[in-house]
């Protein structure tokens, strides 16, 4: 009986055993397998991928050939064993003036590099010239002139490089002036910008139309403040206004005529006062030197706010949307 026993527990042995040796033989032949597809891939990718030709879309004021120079993937390099957002990246900082770039591989051998141009909308002096920078805060370039771009002020372009996108996070001003060209953007007034004046983060100064000083105070309300100033303009000043738009500290819109000259250079020259309170802009003197006095040239209360010995013309909102009635004169 004892024999017996011993018998058929070996041949259970034996039967675990070859049922051992078949799981490691079927995973055996599937790592083979797998190897060999494996095998088959990277010999595929690595010998029959090669680059045999770059094509370039969107592209006006760079070439083809100085795109495809510029690039670190060169003729007959493989298709795929290189980083596609790191080579656009590069691409975007040694050409300035590209704001994206995309590449798409076209099997067998070809890319397909897909660029879009932005162009020059602001100048910031540094240097004894000018950086040119695109409506994104990217810099383009370096040159001696403003070539016509409104002008941004009080900003610092201390270590910017060429082809970098200002960094917000860093340095407080730029910060402002990056909120502000959203602002500005978001209000559909780029276009019409003719200055930016940032040398007072208490007394934000913007021009608007080649006529009209824009002071906003702080960054804090600039884009309700612009789209406020923007509705008063087109829709209760004539188009042969030019002066002043500042809120007093009572959140009110005045608006003192001045000249075009005192306009314009209200974007270089700092000297009104601010609010201690609100950190509102005051009624300024006049950036001339040649100061008017608030009795010289009438003000007038655009804020369509009840003011004291003004004519009362609803609330902001109405005036904000344009439906505010006569507005009277200001006693200051």
């Amino acid at each position: 009986m004892k024999k017996r026993k011993r018998k058929q527990k070996t041949i259970e042995q034996r039967r675990r055993q070859a049922g051992r040796r078949q799981q490691i033989f079927h995973l055996a032949g599937k790592i083979a397998f797998v190897a060999v597809l494996l095998t088959a891939a990277i010999l595929a990718v690595t010998v029959f991928f090669k680059v045999n030709s770059v094509e370039v879309e969107g592209n006006i004021r760079y070439t083809q050939h100085e795109i495809v120079d510029g690039m670190d993937v060169k003729m007959g390099d493989n298709l795929y064993l290189w980083n596609k957002v790191a080579e656009a990246n590069n691409l975007r900082v040694k050409f300035p003036y590209l704001e994206s770039v995309r590449i798409r591989r076209h099997l067998p051998d070809t890319l397909i590099v897909s660029v879009t141009e932005c162009k020059a909308a602001l100048a910031v002096p540094a240097d004894g010239g000018y950086y040119l920078l695109s409506s994104t805060g990217k810099v383009l370039e370096q040159t001696n002139t403003d070539g016509g771009l409104p002008v941004i002020t009080g900003v610092s372009m201390l270590g910017i490089q060429l082809g970098q996108t200002l960094d917000r996070t860093k340095d407080a001003y730029i910060n402002v002036l990056m909120t502000v060209l959203d602002e500005v953007k978001s209000n559909s007034m780029m276009d019409e910008v003719r200055f930016i004046n940032l040398q007072s983060l208490t007394d934000i100064r913007i021009g608007y139309l080649g006529r009209f000083d824009i002071r906003v105070g702080t960054v804090d309300q600039v884009g309700y403040r612009l789209r406020f100033a923007k509705n008063v303009i087109e829709g209760r000043l004539s188009p042969s206004d030019v002066g002043r738009l500042y809120w007093d500290g009572k959140q009110r819109l005045h608006f003192v005529p001045d000249t075009a000259e005192n306009v314009a250079l209200s974007a270089t020259i700092l000297n009104g006062t601010q609010s201690t309170e609100s950190g509102d802009a005051q009624q300024p003197a006049d950036t001339a030197g040649t100061a008017t006095a608030a009795g010289d040239k009438p003000q007038t209360d655009v804020s369509g706010e009840a003011a004291s010995g003004d004519t009362a013309a609803g609330n902001s909102d109405e005036a904000a949307n344009g439906d505010a009635g006569e507005t009277g004169n200001s006693d200051q």
